[in-house]
């Protein structure tokens, strides 16, 4: 596994502020759990992580790779939207 660093990280949405300038390293095999109030942007710091979202400022790097590299349409695994539509809801 990779070194996951945030650096000045922030997600907006308009006027609405989702995650405001944040800083995080989680380094290889380290096991990481965010804990917080609803709404405090937990969810939205995983999408960021993840590729389902783009932050609005700052940079994601995992390895060596920055965020800046990939989409949001294009990050995630190939089978995963597959495995989505197969489960009934």
């Amino acid at each position: 596994m990779a070194e996951i660093q945030l650096r000045n990280v922030s997600k907006r949405w308009g006027s609405f502020v989702g995650v405001d300038n944040f800083d995080l390293t989680i380094t290889d095999r380290e096991f990481l759990v965010l804990l917080g109030p609803s709404g405090c942007g937990k969810t939205t710091t995983m999408r960021m992580i993840a590729g389902l979202e783009d932050p609005t400022e700052g940079e994601i790097r995992i390895g060596e790779k920055s965020s800046t590299i990939w989409s949001p349409r294009t990050a995630t695994w190939p089978w995963c939207s597959k495995a989505t539509r197969s489960i009934p809801i």
